[in-house]
Formats: structure tokens, C-alpha cells, sequence
């Protein structure tokens, strides 16, 4: 199984930590990136593609418009606990981990409804939906196309293709506390301030 993840910039940490666990269970790796971020230890392909260092959400999903065949699409603050390879046993286009709400921003904004899919984990059989979402966040305001834009594209995208939901829970687990246990998850996601929760696992 391929895993595929987007790592700009000079900080490996995570990426070093998500790529060894993913090595761990046979899995490749693609890293895709700029032209000047270092390829991240164990990555098996290193993809590289111009970026002006703007509209981040835009550059990953110009990224996966251009990979081809099936991959499993994570952020690098995952970590692989145990084996997801019976997912691709099932039909879609994609599979995407839907959130349990009510999830509220510090805003008061449900991002349950607004964004029901998490894209720290998907896995894609489609080049054509990442095409749509690409084309749909280039279309978006400049600050949705810096962060949130991929999350957007893909609630826009999602109707039009055979899209199967994933439970957050295991594939795309969050703790809520660092010594929580998780080794019965599949994909434990440090996301938000967990990201020291991770690190301290090095």
C-alpha cells in the first residue's frame, strides 16, 4: 500500500515519526513537496512540484490531482498503529473519516457541518476527484485556499463521487489525553495542539 503526505519545510519531525510507523507495517511512501524541502527519512518516492510558499490548501490539492493510482492520503501527525490494508477490500472512489459533531471552533462554528470530512486521513482510488477539488479551491478566497480549503473541496466534490465514510474512530483517532490509551486505533491523528503528544513518543 502506497501513503502518500504533503511536507513543506525544513522541520521533519512528525513526518520522521508518521513515515517510520508507516514502515512498520510494510506500507511505501511518497512524500510530495517543493523543490527545496529535504526528503523525509524511509520516503520511498519524493514527488517535487514549484510552490510560491502561499494558498497551502490549493498546493496539496494540486499535489494529489497529479498522483497517480490508489494511495492513502494522510497529514504527517498521524501515526500507524495497526494495519488498514482490509479498507481497500471495500468499493469507492474515496474513503473519508466523517467527524461526530457537534466539533466547535473557537469561533462557535460546528465544523461537523461545515466540514464534515477530516482530510488528515482519505484514501483515494480517483484522480478525478482530486482534479474537482483542486479546480473548486482555486476558486475559493484567498485565506480558505491558506488553510481549510482542502477540507472545503472535498464536502463540495464529495456528492459526485462514490464516497465511502469511515468511522473517526479507529482510522482517524484523536486522545484526548497524551497517556491515553490507543493501541487498538488504527491511525492515532495528533492534530491541534497533540502535536507534543507525538513528539514525546520520539
Amino acid at each position: 500500500m502506497r501513503v502518500a503526505f504533503l511536507q513543506v519545510g525544513d522541520d521533519l519531525r512528525l513526518a520522521t515519526l508518521m513515515a517510520a510507523s508507516a514502515k512498520r507495517l510494510g506500507y511505501a511512501l511518497v512524500q510530495m513537496t517543493d523543490e527545496r524541502t529535504p526528503a523525509v527519512p524511509g520516503a520511498d518516492e519524493v514527488v517535487r512540484l514549484p510552490w510560491d510558499g502561499e494558498r497551502l490548501m490549493t498546493y496539496r490539492l494540486q499535489h494529489l490531482a497529479a498522483l497517480d493510482g490508489p494511495a492513502l492520503i494522510v497529514d504527517t501527525d498521524v501515526l500507524f498503529v495497526r494495519d488498514v490494508q482490509h479498507v481497500w477490500d471495500r468499493p469507492f472512489d474515496v474513503a473519508l473519516t466523517r467527524r461526530t459533531g457537534p466539533a466547535l471552533d473557537p469561533n462557535g462554528v460546528d465544523l461537523a457541518q461545515v466540514m464534515p470530512y477530516n482530510t488528515g486521513v482519505m484514501f483515494s482510488r480517483s484522480q478525478a476527484f482530486w482534479r474537482r477539488c483542486h479546480e473548486l479551491c482555486r476558486g475559493f478566497p484567498e485565506e480558505v485556499q491558506r488553510w481549510f480549503g482542502d477540507q472545503y473541496a472535498v464536502r463540495f466534490a464529495a456528492p459526485d463521487f462514490a464516497v465511502l465514510e469511515l468511522p473517526v474512530d479507529p482510522y482517524n483517532y484523536s486522545p484526548a489525553t497524551p497517556e491515553e490509551d490507543v493501541s487498538q486505533r488504527c491511525i492515532v491523528h495528533y492534530k491541534g495542539n497533540r502535536k507534543e503528544w507525538m513528539l514525546a513518543k520520539a
